[in-house]
Order: structure tokens, then C-alpha cells, then sequence
């Protein structure tokens, strides 16, 4: 009874320590204290990459500020730091949790500047979708702080490949004689390429600008601009108005003729190899009906015998039979 009752105490200690896992060692950092210091690490970093050159000397103050938030030393984060490196899934396991903190980060980030700037986070799915989130109406004069529209849409799940833009604006001059504006915008991919166009604008009217690109990489944002210019300052005249601005993504259509034709040919295909293998098969069948009329080549000495025979069944006296 003894020796069964150490038996389950050994069994359910093995069964417990394969339940726990690998056992981080006590002078290690643990990995949910690790797992913060890594977050603010990561960010320290990044907060100095994006220091300008002559700021370079406060990288190291931000790294010493990490270490004093959470009261270890440099040596302490290193040493730990090589046990986890030494333990990749461990250190897997701690990677992951930080980048799903910086994601969500991230993306409350951009719901707060879309609340700012009055604008969808992520725009509308479809194929043809309106993306102009500002103001639709602008009143531009020749005043330096109020002669110019500007915008950037940075693109989202929702934004594909050669996707195609077209931007309207409908202008109206408040003013007679010279006037001028100039209407741009491009599309930025991932690969840092750019396609723009730009356009003058000296009447009043809508203007359209249109891109169609034919990059296949992914579009980073599209971004714009809208400048009026008075070379006249000497007089305050009323400027431009610009009404019903609309940014028009199109998504790239499905060639439907194209799968269509691959469809037709494939039927075509397998049509004319059924008639194929049933022209074989009637061919086959001649072809042994023929064989049965085909002459059998005989050598010199079986032509002479073949001919003696038929020679003697031709001079044998046939029997007639008498008629009563």
C-alpha cells in the first residue's frame, strides 16, 4: 500500500511539472515584469532612430530611463536577455504579446487622429467608394494661411492595387480678370514611387483630375493639394470658392471576357477530344474489317505449291448429276 501510495506521488509531481512548463530560473526578470520592460525598450529605441542628428546623445537617456522605471540595472536586462535568447520559444512567447501591444497601440492611435480630424478610420469597402473625408466647401483668397487646400488619405485594408482615383471639385472666381489656381495629387506605393498629375485651372467650372495607375505595389496614401493665386495683392478681392470635392477610388474590374474564354476554351478542349476518341474508336473498328481483304504475301516457293493446287482442283472431272 505504501510502495502504490509513492508510486501516485511521483506520477502526479511528473504530471505537474509538465504542466507548468520550463521553469524561468528566480535571478532571471519574469516574463510578465520582462514583457513591460521590453514594450518601453522597443519604444525608446524608436524614440531616438527619429532624433534629429544633433540629438543624438539623448538615445542613451532614454534607454537609462527604461532601466530606472523599472528599478533594474543594464547588466540585469543583458543577463536576462541572454537566457531568453538561449530559450527561443520563451522568447518567441514575449515577442509576440509586445507586438500585439504596439498593434492595438497603433490602431487606437489612428481612431483618435480620425476622431481629430473628423474622418473615418478605415474607409468604406466596395468598388467605386468615395474617400474625401474633409469639408466639401472652401473659400480661398489670396491671404497666405487661407490660399490653399491640402490633404492626405493614407490607405487602409480596403485600398488595392491599381486602384484608380478620380478627384472633382466644382470652382467658382469671385473675382474678373486674371485669376488662376492649381489643382494636384498623387498616390505614394509602398515601394516610395509616386504618379501624380497637375492642372491649372483659370475658369470656373468643375475640374477633374484622374489617375490610373498600373503599379503592382500595394498604395501607401494619397495626398493633394489645391493652390489659388492672385498676382494682383494690391486689392482685396473675394478669391475662389470651391465646392462638392469628391476623391473617387475605383477598383481595379475583374476581366470577366478573359474568364469566360479560359471556360469556353476548356469546354471547347475537352468537346474535341471526345470526338477525337470517338473517331479513333470508328477508325479502330474499320480498320479490322479492312484487314480481312488485305492480301497475304506469299514467298516464290508457296506461290508455286498455291498454284499446283489450284491447278489440280480445276482438272479434277466433276460429277454430274443426270437430271430424271
Amino acid at each position: 500500500m505504501r510502495r502504490r501510495n509513492i508510486t501516485w506521488t511521483w506520477l502526479l509531481s511528473a504530471a505537474f511539472m509538465v504542466g507548468c512548463g520550463k521553469q524561468v530560473p528566480e535571478e532571471i526578470i519574469q516574463p510578465d515584469r520582462m514583457e513591460n520592460i521590453l514594450y518601453d525598450y522597443h519604444l525608446s529605441i524608436s524614440i531616438g532612430n527619429n532624433l534629429s542628428y544633433s540629438d543624438n546623445y539623448q538615445k542613451e537617456a532614454y534607454k537609462n530611463y527604461v532601466f530606472e522605471k523599472h528599478h533594474i540595472t543594464e547588466a540585469e536586462f543583458d543577463s536576462s536577455m541572454v537566457w531568453y535568447t538561449r530559450h527561443t520559444e520563451e522568447l518567441a512567447n514575449l515577442y509576440k504579446k509586445v507586438g500585439e501591444r504596439f498593434r492595438g497601440e497603433k490602431k487606437h492611435m489612428q481612431e483618435l487622429l480620425a476622431l481629430r480630424e473628423n474622418k473615418p478610420a478605415v474607409s468604406l469597402p466596395g468598388d467605386t467608394v468615395n474617400v474625401w473625408y474633409d469639408r466639401k466647401l472652401y473659400w480661398l483668397t489670396d491671404v497666405p494661411l487661407a490660399n490653399k487646400v491640402i490633404f492626405e488619405i493614407p490607405a487602409d485594408s480596403n485600398f488595392k492595387a491599381k486602384d484608380a482615383f478620380l478627384w472633382s471639385a466644382d470652382y467658382t472666381f469671385l473675382s474678373e480678370g486674371e485669376r488662376r489656381a492649381t489643382m494636384g495629387f498623387n498616390i505614394l506605393f509602398d515601394n516610395d514611387s509616386v504618379v501624380g498629375r497637375v492642372k491649372d485651372i483659370t475658369c470656373s467650372g468643375v475640374q477633374t483630375l484622374y489617375i490610373k495607375p498600373d503599379s503592382a505595389f500595394a498604395i501607401k496614401s494619397v495626398n493633394g493639394f489645391i493652390y489659388y493665386m492672385d498676382r494682383d495683392s494690391s486689392t482685396n478681392k473675394p478669391g475662389l470658392i470651391i465646392n462638392d470635392i469628391t476623391l473617387t477610388r475605383y477598383h481595379e474590374p475583374v476581366d470577366t471576357m478573359t474568364v469566360a474564354g479560359k471556360d469556353s476554351l476548356v469546354v471547347e478542349q475537352r468537346v474535341g477530344t471526345d470526338s477525337m476518341a470517338m473517331e479513333k474508336k470508328a477508325d479502330s473498328v474499320q480498320s479490322v474489317d479492312i484487314r480481312k481483304d488485305v492480301p497475304v504475301r506469299m514467298n516464290p516457293r508457296e506461290m508455286r505449291e498455291n498454284n499446283a493446287t489450284d491447278h489440280s482442283q480445276s482438272n479434277r472431272p466433276q460429277r454430274i448429276k443426270r437430271r430424271n
